[in-house]
């Protein structure tokens, strides 16, 4: 018997041209949608990020290993930088005894982001090797903050020592003041910060990929993500 011939066929240029086609439509409905994804995870990602940071340098003054630490942010056309930095005992303990040491005579200055030798370990150093002080770089093509410029906020184990410097502080004179929040957004395509209303702390345009990283002067930090559709801070 003969056996069956097998009827083999492959696609012809028309079915070919209709699958990619479909394929085609799929891919363009889909990715914007993924690609929205994927920005809200790497916000929220980088803002937790930012917490992680400030928690793991107050657990150092807690456990002993610095008695007073800072947190330096710089905000530039090219990254986001934020790094801790530490100071220990001895070193805070020969400032204070020290009555002509700028630390007594200028207390503006004790959160200092100027001098490279000021503190024991640095973070951002070339030649740091210590895991206790980190440095996180965001891409600043993806993510802006409220700012542009250096900030710094600076804690003690009992908050005694709570001071802050550039961005960070508000006021003039007397009347000074140290921020606890700092903001951070998907970059805006046509301006370089984000939109927050510097007296409410609110968004001045509809997002809602703008997170508020909040701290005390204790060390505690929380984060926060604005929700356009109730027009309030949601705590994460």
């Amino acid at each position: 018997m003969r056996a069956l011939e097998k009827n083999i066929k492959g696609f012809n240029i028309l079915e070919l041209v209709a699958v990619i086609l479909i394929v085609g439509i799929i891919s363009a409905v889909a990715y914007p949608k993924f690609s929205d994804w994927k920005k809200k995870r790497e916000i929220r990602d980088a803002s937790l990020r930012i917490k992680s940071l400030i928690l793991g340098i107050n657990a150092q003054v807690q456990r002993g290993l610095y008695a007073f630490v800072q947190v330096y942010v710089n905000v530039n056309e090219n990254n986001i930088i934020i790094i801790s930095k530490g100071m220990k005992s001895d070193t805070l303990v020969s400032k204070i005894n020290n009555g002509a040491h700028v630390w007594n005579t200028d207390p503006s200055t004790r959160c200092n982001i100027i001098s490279e030798t000021y503190w024991d370990d640095d973070g951002g150093a070339d030649t740091n090797m210590v895991s206790q002080v980190q440095k996180l770089e965001l891409d600043s093509d993806k993510f802006a903050s409220n700012f542009s410029g250096e900030a710094a906020v600076c804690f003690s184990k009992d908050a005694r020592w709570y001071s802050g410097a550039g961005n960070f502080v508000s006021g003039v004179g007397g009347d000074v003041s140290v921020d606890q929040t700092m903001f951070l957004c998907i970059k805006p395509s046509d301006v370089p910060t984000c939109a927050i209303d510097e007296g409410s702390g609110e968004p001045t345009v509809v997002v809602d990929n703008v997170y508020s990283i909040d701290w005390t002067r204790f060390g505690e930090v929380t984060v926060d993500k604005w929700s356009s559709l109730t027009e309030e801070w949601v705590l994460q």
